[in-house]
């Protein structure tokens, strides 16, 4: 089996902070309503990131992908000023930069297509006009498009993502053609799994009273229930993980059962890189780092959620403290790929491994419908 080693990283996955301006209703950082107490909002520092990164380990590097797990780059104080040591120590780096879009005047968003020299800059924008802030909680749609604009006419490369939802389907034509009308490179739509996520672990944010696997709760601020987010009627815009989920339950009992005996073909392994967090922890993925924040940050119980949390505990995962070699090289990393070759989930096989990089059943690799096209064509010309 192959192992991760320090030598052979050749891209990263960098939270630079974990403030978000906006309360998106499918987040880890949300919590019916509101950003959860337990989560500390901290960012890195441009002095920060000179301390964690050296200049060897980013020249090694061929990709840097700058996108939070509890929140949005472009709220992180120094972001610009840090991409640009980076391409200071390595000219061909390529980053791209996964936001909201919504914040900021339109002079800093042509400051930061200046200092992306080789990336893109990929928009999360899941509608069009007030749409796109039923999931976008708390951005402004016109803001996120005067950005964008401003970005993509000072020759910075953008990318539009939308997260397709039964109440935006209906619009993803008309924003696939705005998108090329506005100057993307590309439009995408992206097939959520988070409405199957009570089928494979335990989200405190799903009331058992109210789980359907179609629909997913939003909050108002108050904690009370005021619509739902549901499945696309159109089933080319449905996660696959929907019907092999219940394809393994059938074959194998419980998805806990096909993780028992799931082989993990580990995606960080695969494409050679490390995630590091906004509290300056290196872990192998964002999967890995998110189920530990379960024990550590949210106080989740369930045993059977807390394998990668247990590998954790009294094991230091900080940059400020050690190398990122002798971190990728330590106890951590070793510890979590020999818990693959366990029997059972009871045994301390991590879920979240066997869940995003089982063989049957890889989430990431579902989540995608390209729907890119030439300008001429998308434009009906």
């Amino acid at each position: 089996m192959d192992c991760i080693s320090y030598n052979r990283i050749t891209g990263m996955h960098l939270e630079l902070t974990t403030k978000c301006n906006a309360l998106c209703p499918m987040c880890a950082r949300n919590y019916k309503g509101k950003v959860r107490d337990k989560l500390p909002l901290v960012e890195l520092s441009l002095e920060n990131c000179k301390q964690i990164f050296c200049y060897d380990f980013i020249k090694q590097l061929d990709l840097i992908s700058i996108c939070g797990v509890f929140g949005d780059p472009i709220n992180a104080v120094e972001l610009i000023e840090i991409i640009d040591y980076f391409y200071e120590c390595n000219q061909n780096i390529r980053i791209n930069l996964y936001t909201n879009g919504s914040l900021h005047s339109t002079d800093w968003w042509k400051r930061l297509a200046k200092s992306i020299k080789n990336g893109y800059v990929i928009f999360g924008i899941d509608g069009i006009g007030k749409t796109n802030s039923i999931y976008r909680i708390g951005t402004e749609y016109d803001k996120v498009i005067e950005n964008a604009k401003a970005f993509i006419k000072t020759g910075g490369k953008a990318k539009w993502d939308f997260i397709a939802f039964k109440h935006n389907e209906n619009e993803i034509e008309q924003a696939k053609i705005l998108s090329y009308q506005f100057g993307f490179s590309e439009f995408q739509v992206k097939k959520t799994s988070r409405f199957f996520k009570n089928l494979y672990e335990n989200d405190p944010n799903l009331d058992s009273t109210v789980v359907d696997y179609g629909r997913h709760p939003i909050y108002s601020s108050n904690g009370e229930i005021v619509d739902y987010l549901e499945l696309p009627e159109n089933k080319m815009f449905i996660n696959d993980s929907e019907k092999e989920i219940y394809r393994l339950i059938d074959k194998y009992g419980s998805l806990d059962d096909y993780f028992d005996i799931a082989k993990i073909d580990c995606e960080a392994i695969k494409s050679k890189g490390i995630f590091v967090s906004a509290f300056g922890n290196v872990y192998p993925c964002c999967t890995v780092y998110q189920q530990i924040c379960y024990g550590s940050l949210f106080g989740v119980k369930d045993n059977k959620e807390l394998n990668e949390y247990n590998l954790s505990k009294g094991v230091n995962l900080s940059a400020f403290d050690m190398s990122i070699k002798d971190i990728v090289e330590g106890e951590f990393f070793n510890l979590l790929q020999n818990s693959w070759l366990l029997q059972s989930i009871c045994e301390g096989k991590p879920k979240s491994c066997c869940r995003t990089c089982g063989e049957n059943l890889n989430f990431h690799n579902m989540q995608h419908s390209n729907w890119n096209k030439s300008k001429s064509d998308s434009r009906g010309e």
